[in-house]
């Protein structure tokens, strides 16, 4: 891990270790940065990013591979752009559909990504065709799966925290929902609302048009990687790489020459290996 990468991490969790104290004593009411049910949001993703931004090295480690530092660059942008202008700062409260926003950067960059590991592993073992479809494919549904469980991820801490992440409660009545969920305007308010069309799809309109933004950046990631990558094959290269200085650099291998060395070297040694040794020949010295 090259330092530069090693100030970053301890940036960031110091930045979000500060945000999730500003948000517990907010939410025991010792300060008043944001209202009780938005402290809980800011809490758990405070805790989500300091367990994210972790996740990362281990996954380098797993892998014996390294993220490049405009990887980790990007998500510390996503970071700032969804917890801190995000959820601190209420921009999605603010900005008409910031969220959907996120959700079209989020998987447009998870697809560059997704296409970068596939092609990364591929291109290791030189086998197969049609390497380019396939690392593209995998890229837009390995996008894909990540927002899905996003989703996922905002659903069970709604359903546990009693937070809104998901946004399933309307602006205008999230200051009528008490602690516990519930409504405490009147059942005429409620009733006149969710009469109307917008009121019985709000629920599932918000998740249903994040699948879509979704799809459009996984798309548009592949679009992208399929321009730039096929024309710039050495751009790959920089964005993941091996850790150890003992592997063949990737971009070695699609050299020809490079290639038939290896070739060479290795039908030198079966040759060798396949050569008869008679061990009861004297040798030499024992003349």
């Amino acid at each position: 891990m090259t330092s530069g990468k090693k100030v970053l991490y301890i940036i960031e969790e110091i930045t979000y270790f500060t945000l999730l104290i500003f948000a517990i004593t907010t939410y025991c009411g010792a300060t008043s940065y944001w209202n009780h049910d938005q402290s809980k949001i800011v809490m758990v993703a405070s805790c989500s990013a300091i367990v994210g931004i972790l996740c990362v090295p281990l996954v380098e480690h797993i892998l014996k591979i390294n993220f490049s530092i405009f990887v980790d660059i990007c998500i510390a942008v996503d970071l700032i752009l969804s917890i801190i202008l995000g959820e601190a700062s209420n921009v999605y409260y603010r900005v008409q559909n910031y969220d959907k926003f996120l959700h079209f950067l989020g998987t447009l960059q998870f697809a560059v990504l997704g296409y970068s590991l596939s092609k990364f592993f591929l291109r290791e073992t030189n086998k197969g065709s049609h390497q380019l479809l396939f690392s593209l494919m995998f890229g837009f549904f390995f996008a894909i799966a990540i927002e899905a469980m996003w989703e996922v991820y905002e659903f069970s801490f709604d359903s546990l925290c009693g937070t809104n992440m998901q946004k399933y409660i309307p602006d205008e009545f999230i200051s009528c929902v008490d602690e516990k969920g519930n409504f405490t305007c009147s059942d005429e308010e409620i009733a006149a609302f969710y009469a109307t069309k917008e009121g019985h799809h709000f629920a599932i309109m918000d998740t249903m048009y994040d699948i879509i933004c979704d799809t459009c950046g996984s798309l548009t990631g592949i679009i992208i990687c399929g321009l730039i990558f096929k024309f710039k094959p050495s751009l790959q290269d920089e964005i993941i790489y091996r850790s150890s200085k003992e592997e063949v650099s990737i971009s070695q291998l699609d050299t020809p020459s490079a290639l038939s060395k290896a070739i060479a070297d290795t039908k030198s040694v079966s040759n060798s290996l396949n050569q008869p040794h008679d061990i009861n020949r004297p040798s030499e010295s024992n003349k």
